[in-house]
């Protein structure tokens, strides 16, 4: 399948769907059809990235079809096509996600079979991360990881709230509190490719992170 015809026609669909581009771990991002959206050095960030987005999600989002990330005024959609290929598309917020899921569907003959009926054993229960205990209103943490989410977002991009979550739930796992912060910010700075992004990240957290300008 001409997966490059198949992403023009998708972009072509419907006129929320901004551009998109194609990416492989051997090849990284190719047909680049985000022109004007994001630049071949910007998305070339973002293929670093996409490794340990697909990795994360078999943990984090295993009973999901694809990726999601919302950021400014677009959203990342991204769906496997084949076996290590995905398609990935921005498109704008209106666009239901329903609608964007069939559009891909359709385009890439992609058929939802029914699962086979089968007698289920419930697997053991385990504590899943809570996010929103850290996060959510009247949590002292919740300020400053929002913050600290936020300055990611400026230096790598839609990737980094995966990246955040990831790296929150790690760090949760060792007593989180304000005084643990500097960890947690030190081991979001490693994902910064850019030396000088890495820096100005480290020097605009510094309330939290302990760095002097």
């Amino acid at each position: 399948m001409e997966y490059e015809a198949k992403l023009t026609d998708i972009i072509e669909s419907l006129p929320e769907i901004q551009g998109g581009f194609l990416y492989s771990p051997d090849r990284g991002i190719y047909s680049n059809q985000a022109t004007g959206i994001a630049d071949d050095i910007a998305l070339q960030n973002v293929s670093i990235k996409l490794s340990k987005i697909v990795s994360m999600m078999i943990i984090h989002f295993h009973d999901t079809e694809g990726i999601r990330v919302t950021f400014k005024d677009l959203v990342l959609y991204g769906i496997m096509i084949e076996d290590n290929d995905w398609i990935f598309l921005l498109y704008q917020p209106s666009l239901s996600y329903s609608m964007i899921k069939m559009t891909v569907q359709m385009a890439l003959n992609i058929k939802t079979e029914e699962p086979e009926r089968t007698e289920q054993v419930s697997p053991p229960v385990t504590e899943k991360f809570d996010i929103e205990s850290l996060m959510g209103p009247g949590s002292e943490l919740g300020p400053p990881l929002i913050t600290i989410q936020e300055e990611l977002a400026t230096h790598i991009g839609p990737v980094a709230e995966l990246v955040f979550l990831d790296a929150v739930e790690a760090w949760s796992k060792e007593s989180p509190s304000k005084e643990a912060l500097p960890a947690l910010i030190s081991s979001l700075e490693i994902e910064i490719d850019d030396e000088d992004a890495a820096k100005l990240f480290m020097e605009n957290l510094q309330l939290y992170s302990g760095v002097k300008k």
